[in-house]
């Protein structure tokens, strides 16, 4: 929002000077932005009017004029604009004048021919093109009938400031000179002054067109008045140059009249030609599909039902709140106006213009919100203006569809919950002060205080918000820093934190460097990496994605993993062993949150890579969680893994994890050439089967027994197999079992395997004896003999 600080002296007596008053609104809540200083590069330009003008007797395209400065001796200057006559008032560049970008001027000779300074044009004076009339563009600026001599910077109002402010969108009021001069005045602390619109309506008349409004919901309020016998033309200067400062170019007099008024008073106002609604009616109603509307612009845009229209019953004549159609353009010709002045639904208002990508002034101010008594007050102020400038004759009859009376709203707080929440001990006369200079009404009752909030402040709801409005004015700055009193707890991670912490730090431990990659992912990842369990598919899809790329929310760590390896074989990584752990997401029922699932995965490739290497890493995080006893059961479906080369491990009856090598057709989706071993942790369950708890015991003080063995089994029998065996009638002597040998010859037979084992046996409470011993190998053997048809070798 820019602001002219000469307009906002109109309402408020600032005293201070612009870098003050803007870092007092900016600590007071409203943040100014920047500031800039208009004409502060133009000295010693004055007005003139040329008296006279001459050929130039040796140059054909320069004249030679004679300028009335407000002086006994006429001014000669020598330009070359051709835009010029006698009798016209210009800007006059005197010698020793600075102008914008520091050029300075002296007198001189242009080709032998004294010219004492120069004619300047909008340019030089650093005016926009846009803003001025077609007679000064590429030439000499000219100006409307004015006393010569004077400073050019009174005569164009640029001896002003300007302060852009940052508004925050929750303040729409702010939106506007009005909302600017109430925070300026409780800012420091002084009355606003701001005028009650006067219409004296001379004509008695009633509005010729009647209003139906099809969706009160869309359109809660729409005024109507009409204005007779408009007399088209520029508007005043001093419009013109406000209007301009606020970055909007100047039209005629009855357009820059309702931009004046919407910049003043935040209320969005249109005006159309009252000859061009033949029907005599204005229906407000929704679009039909496919319906069009040549808007101001002279563009054609098609609409849905979606947009709210302004008609005349038969055809659109504007989009609401967007901008009129130009079938009610006013013109040259137009004799009679109507003015409306409507309140439409913020979102609709947003929508409508998201979707046909126009966005206007109005629609700016129209989709932060507008309270419903604004459109009343700003048309009344646009018909003050047209009356007081002799524009037109304002009829007395207004049509306006608001059925229900506005009630303000009322917040109740206590003064020991403001005091409370600001830390501060502020009385209560500070406290009203306060809020009744930003318009606020106050009832106190003992501790209790009810705030009527005034009608513009659609911000305040909540007696939090009231405290906030206290904090603000009083300044931050001067609420006083104090320690917290209250009792501090330790800060405990909860469980499942603290058991992400184990799982990581066993990852780290074991070899694998963490990684972390983007949630947001493309569907396609699953396919490259043969995922074809409809559960992973079952995707969250994002409404506003950047592409394709990143469309929807993960459903497994895999396909980004297999990324992350095919990145590091690209740029010549030798080995990498890496593991990533974070959430995946999947939709769940209607009306209910995504469901989120933490998981793990760790992948690995290099020289020394193999698969038991990577076992050794996943056994070794499992050592850690407490896990003893758990198997590897062989996966022959799952298209991730390469068949043969891929295991699910089982523990209490739950799959835990899946590891095995990444199939060789993954492998070339990817574009890797080296083999890539992986393991999947599923983290619920096994967190639910895992112990971290460690518990001490003593020293043995008993030596161990060691005892060999080797087997003669089928190819066919699983190490893992025989391992339960053993360990199920080991009993509790036995303390562990190591596989320490694996051979397959023609000595043994083409089928069978020979597999050699070392068991530990060992009491707590004694020194084992061959007797206690001999037993138990025996059991063993022959349990091995029954379950796995092994035999002694």
């Amino acid at each position: 929002m820019k602001v002219s600080l000469k307009w906002l002296r109109d309402y408020v007596d600032i005293n201070k000077d612009v870098k003050t008053f803007a870092d007092m609104m900016t600590m007071s809540g409203t943040k100014s932005e920047a500031i800039e200083f208009l004409g502060e590069e133009i000295e010693n330009v004055v007005t003139g009017k040329i008296v006279s003008i001459e050929e130039h007797p040796d140059a054909e395209k320069l004249i030679v004029t004679q300028i009335d400065i407000g002086k006994e001796e006429l001014l000669q200057i020598v330009t070359g604009a051709k835009n010029v006559s006698v009798g016209d008032y210009v800007p006059v560049a005197l010698h020793g004048s600075k102008l914008p970008g520091g050029i300075k001027i002296k007198n001189g000779k242009l080709r032998g021919v004294a010219s004492n300074g120069m004619l300047c044009s909008n340019e030089e004076l650093n005016i926009d093109s846009k803003y001025i009339d077609e007679k000064s563009k590429d030439g000499i600026l000219l100006l409307h009938e004015v006393e010569t001599g004077k400073d050019i910077r009174e005569v164009l109002l640029l001896n002003d400031a300007i302060v852009e402010f940052e508004l925050t969108a929750n303040r729409p009021d702010c939106q506007s000179m009005m909302g600017i001069a109430y925070e300026a005045a409780a800012t420091l602390g002084i009355k606003a002054n701001i005028p009650v619109p006067e219409v004296k309506a001379e004509t008695d008349a009633d509005v010729r067109i009647s209003v139906d409004v099809e969706d009160e919901c869309l359109c809660p309020r729409y005024m109507l008045r009409e204005i007779r016998d408009i007399k088209i033309c520029p508007s005043p200067y001093w419009m013109q140059r406000r209007l301009i400062e606020y970055g909007m170019r100047p039209i005629n007099n009855i357009v820059d009249i309702t931009n004046y008024v919407m910049i003043e008073y935040g209320q969005p106002l249109h005006a159309f030609d009252a000859e061009k609604i033949q029907s005599g009616k204005i229906l407000v109603r929704r679009a039909h599909e496919g319906e069009k509307l040549t808007t101001l612009d002279a563009i054609q845009r098609t609409l849905d039902t979606d947009m709210l229209l302004i008609t005349d019953g038969k055809q659109p004549i504007g989009i609401a709140g967007v901008m009129g159609g130009f079938n009610t353009e006013i013109d040259a010709n137009t004799k009679n106006i109507v003015i409306e002045s409507a309140l439409f639904d913020a979102d609709s208002i947003r929508l409508t213009s998201r979707r046909l990508g126009l966005r206007s002034e109005a629609s700016s101010k129209y989709e932060k919100g507008i309270d419903i008594l604004r459109p009343n007050l700003a048309l009344d102020r646009a018909c003050q203006l047209i009356e007081e400038l002799g524009y037109g004759s304002v009829c007395s009859g207004i049509v306006d569809t608001m059925k229900t009376e506005f009630v303000p709203a009322i917040i109740q707080t206590t003064f020991s919950n403001i005091n409370g929440l600001m830390g501060t001990e502020l009385s209560i006369s500070d406290i009203t002060d306060i809020l009744q200079s930003l318009n606020f009404e106050c009832l106190v009752e003992g501790d209790n205080i009810k705030v009527t909030v005034p009608h513009y402040r659609l911000d305040m709801a909540i007696a939090d918000d009231i405290v906030e409005e206290v904090a603000r004015i009083y300044g931050y700055n001067n609420i006083e820093s104090k320690p917290i009193y209250a009792e501090v707890t330790q800060a405990r991670k909860s469980k499942d934190r603290q058991f992400e912490d184990i799982l990581k730090s066993l990852a780290m431990n074991n070899g694998l460097t963490e990684v972390s990659t983007y949630s947001f992912v493309s569907p396609k990842g699953l396919e490259k990496s043969n995922i074809t369990d409809m559960k992973y598919h079952n995707f969250l899809k994002l409404l506003n994605p950047l592409g394709e790329e990143t469309s929807v929310m993960r459903t497994s760590l895999i396909p980004e993993m297999l990324d992350v390896m095919y990145t590091n074989t690209s740029r010549k990584n030798d080995e990498f062993a890496a593991f990533e752990y974070g959430n995946t997401f999947f939709m769940s029922e209607e009306d209910k949150l995504p469901e989120e699932a933490k998981a793990m995965v760790a992948a690995a490739y290099g020289k020394a890579e193999e698969f038991f290497i990577m076992k050794a890493r996943l056994e070794g995080i499992l050592k850690g969680l407490g896990l003893k006893e758990y198997e590897y059961v062989p996966e022959k479906t799952n298209r991730v893994f390469h068949p043969g080369r891929c295991a699910n491990v089982v523990a209490d009856g739950k799959n835990i994890a899946v590891i095995g090598e990444i199939h060789p057709a993954v492998l070339e989706n990817y574009g890797i050439k080296k083999r890539i071993y992986l393991f999947e942790i599923f983290v619920d369950e096994v967190k639910s089967v895992s112990n971290t708890e460690i518990i001490y015991s003593q020293i043995p003080k008993y030596p161990t027994v060691l005892r060999d063995i080797a087997l003669v089994v089928d190819k066919d029998v699983y190490v893992n197999e025989i391992e339960k065996v053993i360990r199920k009638n080991g009993k509790k002597l036995l303390e562990e079992v190591k596989l320490f040998d694996i051979f397959e010859g023609a000595q043994i037979g083409s089928d069978k395997k020979s597999v050699a084992y070392s068991l530990k046996f060992r009491a707590a409470d004694r020194t084992l004896t061959d007797e206690e011993i001999n037993p138990v190998i025996e059991k063993i053997l022959l349990q091995l003999e029954i379950e796995c048809n092994a035999n002694l070798r």
